[in-house]
């Protein structure tokens, strides 16, 4: 079925409302590029999300489409260059691989990036994943983040993110919650640190092609 909501928290009575009307597999080329801008390859984008084609209120004819990632709840957040927002439900998403050690973040293109990191750092301790879409959500997650020995948190680096990280020490009494945005304090969030991260990567093979280049050289010697 359609899912009709509120593009934003304001007044759903006044805010143009989104319908959701297919959801497919993440096959979308532009949709892909988007991902690849922001760091992320096409087979770990297309294992946890997929597109969506929705119409907003009173434009059937203009048909969307956005990155599609699911919540607990049967929702989804949306994302493409230009939208963020959210179908249905609004909801928190855990992934419950069987460990004892969570890795939380606000978003899921900062879970996502972490899978980026994690493949090339093979060594990493194995990970459950809660992924709040939402700092509002953070008190929806106590629950399953407290059931492990150690909360691995990936926040933003912003007021919000450290009140976030404050509820959630405050609502896992038990576990131990490790603060990792230092790791990228220079960064808005983890997703910014893997973008520049991957756009210094490349410039620096860039200009290790070019070195390899044979260089054309003036007669008689470069003159200044």
């Amino acid at each position: 079925d359609p899912l009709p909501v509120p593009t934003s928290a304001g007044d759903a009575g006044t805010s143009p409302r989104l319908t959701v009307d297919n959801i497919n597999p993440l096959t979308n080329r532009m949709l892909l590029e988007y991902m690849g801008r922001r760091g992320i390859d096409a087979d770990i984008a297309k294992a946890y999300c997929k597109e969506a084609y929705y119409h907003f209120s009173g434009r059937k004819d203009r048909r969307c489409f956005a990155v599609a990632f699911p919540n607990d709840k049967g929702g989804m957040e949306l994302r493409n260059p230009i939208f963020k927002g959210c179908a249905g439900v609004k909801a928190v998403t855990c992934l419950d691989n069987g460990g004892d050690r969570c890795a939380v973040f606000e978003g899921f293109m900062d879970f996502l990036s972490y899978l980026q990191y994690a493949r090339e750092h093979p060594g990493l301790p194995p990970m459950n994943f809660c992924i709040l879409n939402s700092t509002a959500m953070a008190g929806r997650s106590g629950e399953f983040l407290s059931r492990h020995r150690l909360v691995h948190a990936f926040l933003d680096n912003d007021e919000a993110g450290r009140r976030t990280l404050a509820e959630l020490t405050r609502r896992c009494p038990r576990s131990q919650v490790i603060d990792h945005a230092h790791l990228y304090r220079d960064y808005k969030d983890l997703n910014d640190f893997w973008i520049a991260r991957k756009r210094l990567r490349n410039d620096s093979e860039e200009t290790k092609t070019e070195s390899r280049k044979p260089q054309l050289r003036p007669k008689g010697g470069m003159k200044v």
